[in-house]
């Protein structure tokens, strides 16, 4: 009987005074969740900066069909065929530069290249931008794409592996012109 009372005390004081790592499992439980950002509350101001977002450009595009209409009314024609023309202008240069762009590429320029040499290729049509890029490779050759064979360059410097069927043919071809196989 004393065993049993013993046993309901140990229970009682273990019930009433907590160990230290069941406190230190609490109080991580709780740091973490102090830290984190409820998924809720962020997916609902990113929904509002996107609403936002979206407003603004509703926005803006009203205040400029509302300015061209405005325009229109005014009998304004010039000012709207000149905006028109500066847009088609840009698209222009825009897909010029990006035929340019591809072209270097093609050539074997690096992006830091072409954003310096982007300028000097003149021409309008892909004959006279490809004449342009030749008499430039010829100046200004393309950066080489090679292994750096110092023991710490970033490649390993060793030649690609070679299949059986290559290996055999190879070896095929020189003992037959040592004249072992005929």
């Amino acid at each position: 009987m004393s065993e049993e009372i013993k046993n309901e005390e140990q229970m009682n004081i273990d019930e009433t005074n907590p160990t230290d790592e069941s406190l230190k499992t609490e109080e991580t439980k709780e740091e973490n969740v102090d830290n984190k950002i409820p998924y809720d509350r962020f997916k609902a101001k990113v929904d509002e900066a996107n609403a936002l977002k979206e407003k603004l450009a509703k926005i803006e595009k009203a205040q400029e069909e509302a300015k061209r209409k405005e325009l229109e009314q005014q009998n304004e024609y010039k000012t709207l065929y000149e905006q028109a023309q500066e847009q088609l202008a840009q698209f222009k240069a825009d897909a010029l530069n990006a035929k340019k762009d591809a072209l270097l590429i093609n050539a074997g320029y690096t992006t830091e290249q072409i954003e310096v040499l982007r300028n000097t290729v003149t021409g309008e049509t892909d004959e006279e931008i490809a004449q342009s890029i030749e008499k430039l490779t010829q100046v200004i050759s393309p950066k080489k794409n090679y292994i750096d064979p110092t023991p710490l360059g970033g490649g390993d410097g060793k030649p690609s592996q070679k299949d059986g069927k290559e290996l055999g043919q190879s070896l095929f071809e020189r003992l037959k012109a040592k004249g072992k196989i005929k």
